[in-house]
């Protein structure tokens, strides 16, 4: 089994984004973004949404590593090496409520899948996100658990690699 088929059960099996699986579709091109994030209810968020911004690493129980890339405009990507080597980024939607504690991520995987979670900025360059146990449809968890994925930031860059494959969003924006 590849490195990226592994990753995409363990995050389909643990996170159930269910995304990593289309990382075998042909990529789409990249679009062009502004220098705005997607909010809801953000009381004094200026720095949270800033720190938010960027690529963030994680690693799955089976050991491989994936990234989060938060850009602006409310574009999420996922990045991981394809069967090939390449790297491929799944292009999703991300909506953020920094006043809800702890915040709310929302993640549009298309325009009728949304996975709803939970997360916290828990020191420099470091965050806590819920991955385990949510699905589209399911309802958001009430707080992070001992389960919960550790991220680290990695990059302020919002920029995806030049040779990566961007596999589109599929849908409207939240």
């Amino acid at each position: 089994m590849s490195n990226l088929k592994m990753i995409g059960k363990a995050i389909a099996g643990g996170l159930c984004f269910g995304i990593l699986a289309s990382f075998n579709a042909s990529p789409g091109p990249a679009s062009a973004s502004a220098p705005i994030i997607s909010q809801t209810a953000a009381p004094d968020t200026s720095n949270i949404d800033k720190q938010l911004l960027g690529q963030w690493q994680g690693t799955v129980p089976s050991g491989q590593s994936f990234t989060f890339v938060f850009a602006p405009e409310g574009k999420l990507f996922l990045m991981a090496k394809g069967p090939d080597g390449a790297t491929r980024a799944k292009e999703m939607r991300y909506k953020v409520n920094f006043g809800a504690k702890p915040m709310h991520l929302d993640v549009g995987l298309s325009n009728t899948e949304t996975v709803e979670t939970v997360f916290e900025l828990t020191g420099e360059r470091q965050m806590r996100l819920q991955l385990e146990g949510t699905n589209p449809g399911k309802p958001r968890p009430d707080a992070l658990n001992d389960k919960a994925t550790e991220f680290k930031k990695v990059s302020e860059t919002t920029a995806l690699p030049a040779d990566a494959q961007i596999i589109g969003f599929k849908g409207h924006s939240f």
